[in-house]
């Protein structure tokens, strides 16, 4: 490129306008002649020039930054809502960061440090593992930069937005039970970890309200893998198979671990839906496509993005955005069979 640009003030200079002019013209300010404002832009194009974000961050206090803290994408599922907050960051004029960590509070601290550095003008975190008091909320807080936290880790008292879990399990237990289930294997999910205290709360409750025992009605099978993924959903359902008396119904903490059973199952010589119903979590792409396809819960992802993002963009007022699941009817599941 010839003679190209390398600062506003250098601009200015070759356009014989005041550096005032031509910042508010590249920032679509208002007060700038339209004719003068297009050719200042139409000669920062031909000069590849264009301002420096972080130095109008300086300046204002504030960029057209939104910074996203996400932890392991597979794990938590995230490809897909990524996809549609970076749609709807820039349908809103803004432009989405992304920070990965390890799924240490020290690596998602020095995020939140990075973009609070940069100015951002609000920050989405997901499964953030961060205390309330946690030093780098703190300073978020103390630069005024919003901070969203998505179906946090750990209780919090800042702004929250997650999908309800405790909803998703009564669905899925009524489910079951209006087809005559009274007998269901849960697959993986525990009250060790905060996701996991909630659905299995949800389990418990739903047999409750259905006037059922949890203990007689529900038999845990612990995962052995580190991962809720295909392989351990494999091995549970070779686990289960094995076992007397087997329940007529199983319900998984994820749609991966569904489709690992649902092949375990099969290798077992147990149909399903016909000797064993199969439920999952997450509504993902491949459900509707397996054989047979999955009945699901769909955490209503799409939904959960928007409101999120909703809370930084336009924020009413401090507090939780909480999003209602609904239940996918698909092939894998059925009313137990007589022969058990």
């Amino acid at each position: 490129m010839k003679n190209p640009v390398h600062s506003t003030s250098e601009l200015a200079r070759r356009l014989g306008l005041s550096r005032w002019t031509v910042s508010r013209a590249l920032n679509g300010h208002t007060g700038i002649n339209p004719e003068t404002a297009a050719r200042v832009r139409d000669e920062a194009k031909k000069a590849g020039f264009s301002p420096s974000i972080l130095g109008r961050g300086l300046r204002s206090g504030r960029t057209d930054l939104i910074g996203i803290v996400a932890p392991d994408l597979e794990e938590y599922f995230l490809t897909r809502k990524l996809s549609v907050l970076r749609l709807r960051i820039e349908e809103a004029g803004y432009h989405g960061i992304i920070q990965m960590t390890d799924s240490s509070p020290a690596s998602e601290r020095a995020a939140l440090e990075r973009f609070r550095a940069i100015r951002c003008n609000g920050v989405l975190t997901f499964a953030s593992i961060l205390g309330p008091r946690d030093i780098g909320l703190q300073r978020l807080k103390e630069a005024k930069i919003p901070c969203v936290q998505i179906d946090p880790l750990l209780k919090t008292s800042g702004i929250i937005a997650g999908t309800d879990r405790l909803e998703a399990q009564r669905l899925t237990l009524e489910h079951l039970f209006s087809l005559g289930h009274r007998q269901i294997g849960v697959f993986g999910i525990d009250s060790s970890t905060t996701y996991g205290r909630q659905r299995y709360d949800g389990i418990t409750a739903a047999c409750t309200a259905a006037g059922l025992s949890p203990e007689k009605t529900l038999r845990w099978f612990p995962r052995q893998h580190p991962k809720d993924d295909f392989t351990t959903g494999y091995a549970l359902a070779h686990e289960f198979a094995k076992t007397r008396q087997r329940p007529t119904a199983i319900v998984t903490i994820n749609d991966r671990m569904a489709l690992g059973a649902i092949r375990g199952l099969q290798e077992s010589d147990l149909d399903v839906p016909r000797d064993i119903s199969v439920i999952g979590y997450d509504n993902a792409d491949f459900s509707a496509y397996c054989n047979p396809s999955l009945t699901t819960i769909d955490p209503q992802g799409d939904t959960l993005m928007r409101g999120a993002l909703d809370m930084i963009l336009a924020p009413k007022s401090l507090g939780h955005f909480r999003v209602q699941p609904t239940l996918i009817v698909r092939q894998s599941t059925a009313a137990p069979s007589q022969v058990h």
